[in-house]
């Protein structure tokens, strides 16, 4: 399901397997995604300049990234499940200014390398109130990974993190990161 340069659209109740991008929404403001389920792909739900859209209630299981937001602002991702996604399962990349909340997060990356929610050159997003859980990483375990310096000011409160290997920490490499 690609948009390109379009607002105002509701996207409800599709599956989407095996693409290189499940949902893709480019350059495009103020839509709404609910109810959807994207497995087995590249990227499941992915955001590339796309702005004040809603990412609601939808699964993302078995991609490489489960919800991705690259280049992208105000937008709102919550009640959302991203689940065995072999790289991240909320990924923000030079994206600012996002509400990640209530979130389900299970089980994302490999036995080596887990990251719940990764961040990435990306300032001031709120991330509150998300369920991390992990079964399987033992070596490189972020629930929440704030990657580098350059992500400035993001908030951080209320998510909860469980794990059976009991290894699973935020890394805060980010500037003024407010807990």
């Amino acid at each position: 399901i690609y948009l390109n340069s379009s607002s105002n659209n509701t996207i409800t109740g599709n599956t989407t397997q095996g693409n290189t991008n499940g949902i893709y929404l480019l350059s495009s403001s103020n839509n709404t995604l609910t109810g959807n389920t994207a497995q087995g792909n590249t990227n499941g739900i992915y955001l590339l300049s796309s702005s004040n859209n809603t990412i609601t209630g939808n699964t993302a299981q078995g991609n490489t990234y489960g919800i991705s937001l690259d280049s992208s602002s105000n937008n709102t991702i919550s009640g959302n499940t991203a689940q065995g996604n072999g790289g991240s399962g909320i990924y923000l990349i030079s994206s600012s200014n996002n509400t990640v909340s209530g979130n389900k997060l299970h089980d994302n990356g490999g036995a080596t390398d887990n990251n719940g929610i990764y961040i990435d050159t990306s300032d001031s997003n709120t991330i509150t109130g998300n369920s991390i859980t992990d079964t399987s990483c033992t070596t490189t375990c972020y629930a929440i990974n704030i990657f580098n310096s350059t992500s400035d000011t993001n908030y951080l409160a209320n998510n909860t993190f469980s794990t059976s290997s009991g290894t699973a920490t935020i890394n805060d490499a980010g500037t003024g990161t407010i807990y």
